[in-house]
């Protein structure tokens, strides 16, 4: 199957051409963020312009999925995604939230079947895909994409060695679609580097992780920001099984349980891996493991998602209305140096 997308008409930016696709206001997608998403933080996101995605790893069923849509739906008309990880029953989930459900958006991590595309063209959705490396860039490649998301190791969630500019130099060039990164991505001053530099958006996760609206736990919130106001924290990308890495703040529960090697150890029990998750619901007194993108850095306030897109929009049209001077003066020929 060759690829049905075409290339941007002329004089059309991709970041103009993304959000045509996909009937949003800012090129800002949230992460599905597996364990980070709900109901309110995507239509949040939604209301706020960009794109809200749910994240369905952590509902595990079908029906409580749908639980989470029907309440986007009550809480937005705006249009949102839904993300949908490789694993066994992806396909069959996808089919029964289009067919069922009616979500006409979806991001899919890392895979792009053959029935998934004929689903598309039959429904009309909209498919997003994310990749962490080349080799899954190239399986998709050919499908029918409406945007390749490249979510480099400077993401908190699953990714490889790659970084996301590595990702976009190697895999944009790939597709046609529109190519939006993932895995650092904080404000209006990624956004314009990103657009600059030929991508169509960006995608957070960790900052609307540490929105007033997501799922984490708000004594979480403030304990990380307290703590990171005083002594601020970095993150360390870290192997949780051979073949995957994740990124942790670098708080006094990552030292202790990467010290005793407990880290991997909760990764190799797929029960364990929701446990970490529900701890994120309840209300936290001592430190807890968390996972974080390469920004949470520069993490100041718990925000509401209105304010993170105001801001991420007000500071792009700052930077890009700067007149930026030429590297060398008129009539002077020679180096820069």
């Amino acid at each position: 199957m060759t690829n049905e997308s075409t290339s941007l008409p002329s004089g059309q930016w991709a970041h103009q051409a993304l959000c045509r696709r996909l009937g949003i206001r800012y090129p800002v997608l949230q992460g599905g963020m597996t364990f980070g998403s709900d109901a309110r933080l995507v239509a949040a996101v939604a209301e706020a312009g960009g794109l809200g995605t749910l994240g369905t790893f952590h509902y595990r069923t079908y029906e409580k999925v749908k639980e989470q849509v029907d309440e986007i739906r009550r809480r937005t008309s705006r249009t949102f995604a839904v993300n949908v990880p490789f694993f066994d029953a992806s396909f069959t989930m996808v089919e029964r939230l289009a067919r069922e459900a009616d979500v006409k958006t979806f991001t899919l991590g890392g895979w792009f079947s053959e029935p998934m595309a004929k689903l598309k063209a039959e429904l009309g959705l909209t498919v997003l895909v994310s990749v962490n490396a080349p080799t899954v860039a190239r399986m998709v490649a050919e499908r029918p994409l409406d945007a390749l998301i490249v979510q480099g190791c400077e993401s908190g969630g699953a990714n490889n060695g790659f970084t996301t500019d590595q990702l976009h130099e190697v895999c944009g060039p790939l597709v046609k679609a529109p190519v939006v990164l993932a895995g650092g991505q904080w404000d209006g001053g990624d956004l314009l580097r990103a657009v600059l530099r030929g991508a169509a958006g960006v995608q957070l996760g960790t900052r609307f992780f540490f929105s007033d609206e997501s799922p984490l736990h708000p004594t979480i919130k403030q304990q990380l920001l307290d703590a990171h106001r005083k002594r601020p924290y970095t993150t360390t990308l870290t192997h949780v099984t051979d073949t995957l890495q994740m990124r942790f703040v670098t708080n006094k529960a990552f030292s202790k349980a990467d010290e005793e090697g407990e880290i991997q150890k909760i990764f190799q029990d797929k029960e364990k891996v929701f446990d970490l998750s529900k701890a994120f619901l309840e209300p936290q007194t001592k430190p807890v493991l968390v996972y974080a993108g390469a920004g949470f850095w520069k993490l100041k306030a718990i925000e509401p998602c209105a304010a993170i897109v105001g801001s991420i929009v007000s500071e792009f049209d700052a930077l890009a209305a700067r007149r930026v001077p030429a590297l060398q003066s008129s009539g002077v020929v020679g180096p820069l140096s």
